[in-house]
């Protein structure tokens, strides 16, 4: 019995003995792997040395999506220090200059008409009152006058779209930065846009081009892209962006990351909206996007596009100072300011000022140039301040 005793001992010594000889190189692998660089960190070591590209994998976005959310703020940052003054961000103001009764079915938008949400159809504002709106938001700051109609396209409406390149040449006349957002547009009325003075056209993709389905069905993804190329061949700038909220997966906000950063040419805004599910839509019922979730779509949108507007979009409202901070902090360049995005609530101007003050946040300049090329990102005017680890 204790000779049996004796063996049993001397096994779980060994064991023992050996689990401690094992046990140091574990601990030295894990913490090897802890040290190697994430994606975020990789990729935008590159980016800032190289400049941007348009050949990303959906692998190569995710990963860097998949970063750790401190390395994602960290080198998100690196990248908008090198692309851009840090401290300046765009101030743009959206008024819907027609509102409602929109004949699409996009599950999140309280304008459409197949959904009791309370939104009645209004005819289109006339140029009074778009002025005066334009006038006060460049008194508060804005140097970006958005307009939005709640058109599924511009066909068939000569007379209201020839009333809106009345308005974005007087909007223009005034100083400021024009945007339009009309639905689909043709190539001949790109260039009338253009001809007129725009300085930009939205256009949202929205979601990935899988998980598309699941919240629109009367206008198809590709018809979304291609007035993306109408308003790019114009030289108009393109403002396009998504929303994130809609029940989507993961997977789908990268394939929407994936979508415009392998454009022949990046967005040169880009917004990222968090849905504000209201109610009578059939999304009133999705839960709020939490503030993690914007930081890794704004970093990633960063590091991939890093010459971008990055707006942070609807849903601010819903975001603290410190929250928004960390959005800034991220790469996020632009927002939306005005008590109303559309038709939904939005920061109004006051607390948007006092938000600039306390951060130490500057108003961009509006620019003028409207070329869409962008800004030169050289390599060799880059001083490379991301460490290789």
């Amino acid at each position: 019995m204790m000779m049996r005793g004796a063996a049993v001992l001397k096994r779980s010594s060994s064991s023992t003995i050996s689990l401690l000889l094992i046990s140091p190189l574990l601990t030295t692998t894990r913490s090897y792997s802890s040290l190697l660089p994430s994606a975020a960190a990789q990729e935008a070591n590159r980016t800032i040395q190289q400049g941007p590209r348009n050949n990303w994998s959906k692998d190569q976005i995710k990963a860097i999506y998949d970063s750790p959310i401190l390395d994602l703020l960290f080198y998100g940052a690196q990248v908008h220090r090198h692309a851009h003054n840090f401290r300046e961000v765009q101030q743009c103001t959206l008024l819907s200059v027609k509102t409602g009764g929109c004949s699409e079915d996009c599950a999140y938008c309280p304008q459409s008409s197949r959904y009791d949400t309370g939104v009645k159809a209004q005819k289109l504002m006339n140029k009074d009152a778009v002025l005066d709106a334009a006038h006060k938001a460049k008194e508060a700051g804005s140097t970006r006058f958005c307009m939005g109609a709640a058109w599924r396209d511009t066909v068939g409406r000569k007379t209201n779209f020839k009333q809106i390149l009345e308005y974005v040449k007087e909007i223009r006349g005034m100083g400021m930065e024009v945007c339009c957002t009309l639905g689909m547009i043709e190539k001949h009325q790109a260039e009338e846009l253009k001809e007129a003075g725009l300085t930009a056209y939205n256009h949202n993709l929205d979601t990935s081009r899988e998980y598309y389905p699941n919240v629109i069905t009367t206008r198809s993804y590709d018809e979304r892209l291609e007035t993306l190329k109408h308003v790019r061949e114009a030289g108009i700038n393109v403002c396009s962006g998504g929303i994130i909220g809609l029940g989507e997966a993961e997977d789908d906000r990268v394939g929407l990351l994936h979508t415009l950063a392998t454009l022949p040419t990046h967005p040169e805004s880009v917004p990222i909206n968090a849905l504000l599910a209201m109610k009578g839509t059939p999304l009133e019922e999705q839960k709020p996007v939490e503030v993690w979730e914007m930081i890794r779509m704004i970093a990633s949108a960063r590091i991939t596009m890093p010459k971008a507007m990055v707006r942070l979009s609807a849903g601010r409202v819903r975001f603290s100072i410190p929250e928004q901070a960390l959005c800034f902090l991220a790469g996020a360049n632009s927002i939306f300011t005005g008590d109303k995005l559309l038709t939904t609530p939005n920061n109004d101007f006051d607390a948007d000022q006092q938000m600039f003050k306390l951060l130490g946040l500057i108003p961009k300049a509006p620019d003028f140039s409207n070329d869409a090329e962008g800004k030169d990102f050289e390599a060799e005017n880059c001083e490379v301040a991301v460490s290789n680890q």
